[in-house]
C-alpha cells in the first residue's frame, strides 16, 4: 500500500473537523435542552444539625433553582402560597424559614421539598437533634510551672459532640467528638477557666482554681 503524507494529513483533519463539529452540535442541543438538574437545597440554620432551643425553633434554608423555584413545601405545605412569600415565587434563589414548636430533647425529621419551574422535585427529609445537656469538664489536673505557665490535664464529655474546648482563651485543635482528653501549657492568668461548648451551642465553665 502506498503511503501518501499529504492525503493522511488531510484525512486527519477532516476527521477532527467532523469531531469538532460534532461536539458543537452535541453542546448546542444541551444549551437549547436546558438544564435537566433539580433544585437544590440546604440549611443555613442551624448549621450542625444539632441545636439546644426547644421553644418556637427557627429553620432557615435556601433553595435555588437556574429556572426558578415554584414551591417549597415543608411536610406537604407550600410556604409560598403564604403571604409572606407570595412576591418570591419563580425567583431562582428563595430564603426560606418556619418555625417548630414546643420540642424536647431528642431528634426530629422535617420532609423539605423544592419544585422548579419544571415540575422537577428535590426531597430533602431534614433531621434536627434537640440537646439541651450542657457538656462535662473533668480537671485532672493543674499543675504551675513557674515562670507564670500552667500544665492543664483533663476531659471533656458531651452526649452529642464536643465541638469547642478554651483554656484560658487559647483554643484547643481537635476533631469534634463525644469525648476529649486534653493536655496542655497555658499562662497563668487571674480568673482561667476552661469553656466548653457542644453541637447543640451548650457552654459548660470550669475555673482552673
Amino acid at each position: 500500500m502506498n503511503y501518501d503524507p499529504a492525503t493522511t494529513g488531510r484525512r486527519h483533519r477532516r476527521v477532527a473537523a467532523l469531531a469538532a463539529l460534532a461536539a458543537l452540535l452535541l453542546a448546542t442541543a444541551c444549551v437549547e435542552r436546558g438544564d435537566a438538574m433539580p433544585p437544590s437545597v440546604s440549611i443555613r440554620e442551624p448549621r450542625s444539625g444539632t441545636t439546644s432551643a426547644t421553644e418556637n425553633l427557627r429553620i432557615v434554608g435556601y433553595a435555588f433553582d437556574d429556572e426558578g423555584i415554584a414551591a417549597v413545601r415543608v411536610d406537604g405545605v407550600d410556604l409560598l402560597a403564604t403571604s409572606a412569600y407570595e412576591s418570591e415565587r419563580g425567583k431562582k434563589l428563595v430564603e426560606f424559614f418556619f418555625t417548630i414548636r414546643d420540642l424536647t430533647d431528642g431528634e426530629v425529621t422535617v420532609l423539605i421539598e423544592a419544585e422548579d419551574a419544571r415540575g422537577r422535585v428535590t426531597v430533602m427529609p431534614y433531621r434536627l437533634r434537640l440537646d439541651s445537656t450542657p457538656p462535662t469538664v473533668e480537671l485532672t489536673s493543674v499543675t504551675p510551672l513557674g515562670s507564670g505557665r500552667l500544665r492543664v490535664e483533663g476531659t471533656v464529655r458531651d452526649n452529642s459532640q464536643v465541638t469547642s474546648v478554651l483554656i484560658n482563651g487559647i483554643p484547643l485543635a481537635f476533631t469534634p467528638a463525644p469525648e476529649h482528653a486534653f493536655r496542655v501549657d497555658v499562662a497563668d492568668v487571674a480568673g482561667g477557666e476552661v469553656v466548653v461548648e457542644d453541637a447543640a451551642g451548650n457552654v459548660t465553665r470550669r475555673p482552673l482554681r
